[in-house]
């Protein structure tokens, strides 16, 4: 799914950890995850893309799972009650 003229919705799910230990990194709630990776993407991303150059997303969503394999082997993930990174 396309976010935004240069940005695609498949960026923000990659995860390294979750490909190596063969977990999926699927939002709970899809509709308000592309909603958001939109906003983001038109609103921030775009224009700091045209000003300073291509953006490579490398990860921008972790679900509530992986978050929680995450913490559970001391990986330094944030906490599922809110965001602190």
């Amino acid at each position: 799914m396309q976010l935004s003229d240069n940005f695609y919705f498949r960026e923000f799910l990659h995860s390294e950890v979750a490909h190596y230990h063969g977990l999926k990194n699927i939002p709970i709630n899809p509709d308000l995850a592309i909603e958001t990776g939109s906003k983001l993407c038109t609103d921030i991303l775009e224009p700091l893309q045209k000003q300073f150059g291509r953006i490579h997303v490398r990860s921008g969503y972790r679900s509530p799972t992986l978050n929680a394999f995450c913490n559970e082997q001391g990986l330094g993930c944030a906490q599922n009650n809110a965001a602190r990174h």
